[in-house]
């Protein structure tokens, strides 16, 4: 139910509601919702509340709009960057490549609207801020710029993540496990100065932009991620077994 006490915005109340009406089964793919009127009548919300939940289930992948018909469910597959949902660490030690990581900035802040959307918590709630700099054979390859709620993960900034990966504390520390995620994955011409500089390109140079957000199995968002990698870097390769 909607709970008007709840910091949580209320569209946000409504987008778990129907999440959990989807992964229960009582939404079935192909079947349509109910309609705004009936949200807005059983949960007494504005017609603005119903209309921001469905956009961001439709942004989500859970929900699809058919002009004239309605709203149907659209249950996304979970996709995967890379075959598989594990961290850069992880990643490149796999793949025997050699890496560094540098951290830029961490500190506890408060969430702006963006970031709250992504998170499903309040505008100003606290998060943890972690910036983090990749290096790939001594070159500069990846800024990553995550944002994790704190209330969730008490005193994470006090780790230390040029040595430890983020997603092995959030396991063995904090007994969280990461099942699925997003990542929307698009070029841009990268205007700040100081990316820029961090990245060791060009002005105007193009990058590859991603934006990420990362559940557990019961879909509660534990980490949203900006990326911004270098579209052009080497790295040597080694043959890993005999044919």
């Amino acid at each position: 139910m909607i709970d008007r006490n709840n910091p949580i915005p209320l569209y946000i109340q409504l987008v778990q509601i129907i999440k959990e009406s989807i992964n229960s089964g009582e939404y079935k793919p192909g079947n349509t919702i109910p309609t705004e009127m009936e949200y807005m009548r059983k949960y007494d919300i504005s017609r603005a509340t119903v209309r921001n939940a469905i956009l961001h289930l439709v942004s989500e992948g859970y929900l699809r709009r058919i002009k004239a018909k309605g709203t149907y469910v659209n249950v996304p597959e979970k996709p995967q960057f890379l075959g598989t949902l594990i961290g850069f660490a992880e990643e490149m030690t796999q793949r025997r490549i050699s890496f560094t990581t540098k951290v830029l900035d961490k500190r506890i802040k408060k969430a702006p609207n963006k970031v709250a959307q992504r998170l499903q918590i309040a505008t100003g709630d606290e998060v943890f801020y972690l910036k983090r700099q990749r290096f790939v054979k001594e070159e500069p390859v990846l800024l990553v710029e995550g944002y994790i709620p704190h209330r969730l993960f008490p005193s994470l900034e006090d780790e230390d993540f040029e040595k430890n990966s983020l997603y092995d504390i959030l396991e063995t520390k904090y007994g969280v496990y990461l099942d699925h995620g997003y990542r929307d994955i698009k070029p841009i011409e990268l205007l700040n100065k100081e990316d820029i500089k961090l990245l060791n390109i060009s002005a105007h140079n193009p990058i590859l932009y991603v934006e990420s957000v990362v559940y557990t199995k019961e879909e509660t968002p534990i980490e949203y991620v900006e990326l911004k990698l270098r579209g052009t870097f080497r790295v040597d390769i080694v043959k890993t077994s005999n044919p």
